[in-house]
């Protein structure tokens, strides 16, 4: 199979990516590093898509967000005209040391959590990508600390990745929990791109068993810079993940036409009967079943992210 709508929508995201970094250049302060994530950043964006990006400011305890933010913000929608939803994670300007410091406390609300995890597992930089690997580092460092020995998990980032996907189910049922709200497309995102964001965690905290800590934090940078499809055939190899893909390109392609996009945005809990929802909806049953399995016969029953994931 070709998969056409993949390679279609890496072309956009990386066309898009190179106008945004070329704009990016030289207006962004030493101290400071701007993050995509999303669609563009997963190489699967389309004309509809959004541009959700925040920064991070690598030095420095100010509280105040720098006058340049709001500059970038309107250069930005120069290239990418559709803005990240009101309200939500992205846009904001993030401290790394808050970033490391209060992971699971009280002051890790969801949309810091969100910040970190997306950093972590999609982030792409948009400015000088030198912060960018300090601030991935120091996340990682603080995640995985040098007791982690070989035949060990980083249980920490796992339990945080799990805690982040858990999250992001119960959100969903907060945010469409009316009938009449819309609905479709934030289900079939949840049962495709939030769910292959998450496996690609999963599959890359499985594959850092052997070794000590520093080798578990240099493979996982690795694995990382990687988009979720490419991690998974990183780890997997191509032809165990070419059923994922299959799936994975089909979802792709529909949400790329703008009459099915916004079809699949307008709809409600009461039209789920709807044929194009359905159609993808009953990919995305195999699509869960493919992952599941690939699961299975990448790690073996003595392998301890079986039981991590459960106890």
């Amino acid at each position: 199979m070709t998969h056409a709508a993949i390679a279609k929508a890496r072309t956009y995201s990386d066309r898009k990516l190179r106008s945004l970094k070329e704009l990016v250049r030289g207006a962004v302060p030493a101290d400071a590093v701007v993050v995509a994530c999303g669609s563009f950043a997963r190489r699967e964006a389309c004309a509809s898509s959004d541009l959700d990006y925040f920064v991070i400011r690598l030095g420095g305890e100010e509280n105040d967000e720098p006058a340049w933010v709001e500059r970038l913000a309107a250069a930005l929608k120069e290239v990418v005209p559709i803005e990240p939803a009101r309200g939500g994670p992205f846009t904001a300007v993030e401290r790394l040391s808050d970033m490391v410091r209060n992971m699971g406390g009280q002051e890790d609300t969801n949309q810091r959590l969100t910040r970190r995890m997306l950093f972590l597992l999609e982030g792409e930089p948009l400015s000088e990508r030198e912060g960018f690997r300090f601030a991935r580092r120091a996340l990682l460092d603080r995640y995985i600390a040098p007791r982690v020995g070989d035949g060990m998990l980083p249980l920490f980032l796992l339990n945080d990745l799990i805690r982040y996907y858990r999250t992001i189910a119960v959100d969903y049922e907060y945010k469409t929990g009316e009938a009449d709200k819309p609905w479709g497309l934030r289900n079939l995102k949840l049962v495709f791109s939030r769910k292959l964001l998450y496996a690609s965690g999963l599959f890359a905290l499985g594959a850092t068993r052997d070794g000590d800590a520093g080798a578990k934090v240099e493979r996982l940078e690795g694995l990382l810079g990687l988009t979720p499809l490419d991690r998974m055939a990183e780890i997997c190899g191509a032809a165990a993940v070419g059923p994922i893909r299959d799936s994975y390109d089909h979802f792709l392609d529909r949400l790329a036409k703008p009459g099915v996009r916004r079809r699949l945005e307008k709809l409600t809990r009461r039209e789920r009967d709807d044929p194009v929802f359905r159609d993808l909806k009953d990919a995305g049953y195999g699509f869960t079943r493919d992952l599941a399995a690939l699961f299975e016969t990448t790690f073996d029953h003595d392998h301890p992210i079986r039981r991590a994931i459960v106890f």
